[in-house]
């Protein structure tokens, strides 16, 4: 009985999330219904393979992230995340190589609000604990502690290596068994049906929860803090710049910034839904920048090639989101948006 109640729970919550495109508050077109619907899909995919890995807080290990949540949640295309459950007030080491990212970051999480955030508990930037080796610990203990992010942040993955690391527990000493997945039984799979369920209407939801008063207020960056972001699970080392975009069929947006010195910034796009597209022209970072003589940027927002060799591709989406994130920066003056005929 339990077991199909938690079943009952994923197919209402496939009815809301269906229901999260076709109720939508702006018209949707022929492509942005599409992506709509297909966006359920993936989140429903990505929740079901989430469901079938083991996540053990007593023998935490990292797992990284599956190749189906890129398309979720605003996740940043440039950007890895190795994910790790760990138990409250128990002391924990993260230990490995570095690697070549552009930023390595570990952060502590405590337990999921109502809104599906979680509160940042403890962090790190590894580039402040790094060895000369290149390799790197951190310990911490934290009475709210639920999970652990590792965060990779790359200019070009074809040429900076992935660091390698592991996380352990250092209040017990390894038993022959650890690393053995317990055999399942029907209470937790059931309780993994049912966090499917509540995955699967997060998701979906996440426009009414992150920032959905600036929906009236289109084409104006906000600065935000990973405070100030109550809906997602943010790197407390960046700074964000946020903005729903809304645009007629024949016009393109204009964005002029002129960039803080840091690191690493980019601009993503993504649908009304946070769906990120990495298989589409969705997301710009510094190291692909075309800047203008006096060093200020200029990126045009556009359905198709303008013909500008800074630009993101509406793939003919008329009403999404856009966000700058500036690593270790605090821009003075947030980016000004244009509206232009296209």
């Amino acid at each position: 009985m339990y077991t199909t109640s938690s079943w009952s729970a994923v197919s209402d919550a496939i009815t809301f999330a269906a229901s999260c495109v076709t109720d939508d508050p702006d018209p949707l077109n022929e492509r942005e219904a599409a992506d709509g619907h297909q966006y359920v899909v993936r989140v429903l995919r990505a929740v079901s393979e989430s469901a079938l890995l083991t996540f053990d807080p007593a023998r935490p290990a990292f797992l990284p992230m599956l190749e189906s949540v890129r398309f979720l949640g605003a996740s940043g295309p440039d950007i890895d995340y190795d994910v790790a459950m760990v138990l409250p007030g128990v002391p924990h080491r993260v230990a490995g190589s570095r690697g070549g990212a552009t930023f390595v970051g570990i952060t502590v999480y405590g337990y999921t609000g109502a809104a599906g955030a979680s509160g940042i508990v403890a962090s790190v930037d590894v580039d402040e604990i790094v060895a000369a080796d290149g390799t790197f610990a951190y310990e911490f203990t934290h009475p709210e502690a639920a999970r652990v992010i590792v965060r990779q942040y790359f200019h070009d993955r074809a040429t900076q290596a992935l660091g390698e690391w592991t996380i352990m527990r250092t209040d017990v000493t390894a038993t022959p068994d650890d690393g053995k997945a317990p055999l399942p039984t029907t209470a937790g799979i059931a309780a993994r049906v049912g966090n499917m369920a509540e995955s699967l209407r997060w998701n979906l939801q996440l426009n009414r929860l992150w920032s959905p008063e600036l929906r009236a207020t289109p084409n104006r960056f906000v600065r935000q803090t990973p405070q100030e972001i109550v809906a997602a699970v943010t790197n407390p080392d960046v700074i964000y710049a946020f903005t729903w975009f809304r645009l007629a069929e024949s016009e393109q947006l204009v964005i002029d910034l002129t960039p803080p010195e840091t690191n690493y910034w980019g601009l993503q796009l993504c649908d009304r839904w946070f769906q990120c597209f990495p298989d589409r022209r969705s997301n710009i970072n510094d190291s692909e920048i075309t800047p203008e003589a006096d060093g200020s940027v200029r990126i045009v927002i556009s359905d198709g090639d303008p013909g500008h060799p800074n630009w993101l591709d509406t793939c003919g989406h008329r009403v999404g989101i856009l966000f700058f994130r500036w690593l270790h920066a605090d821009p003075e003056v947030l980016p000004t948006c244009t509206v232009v005929p296209g």
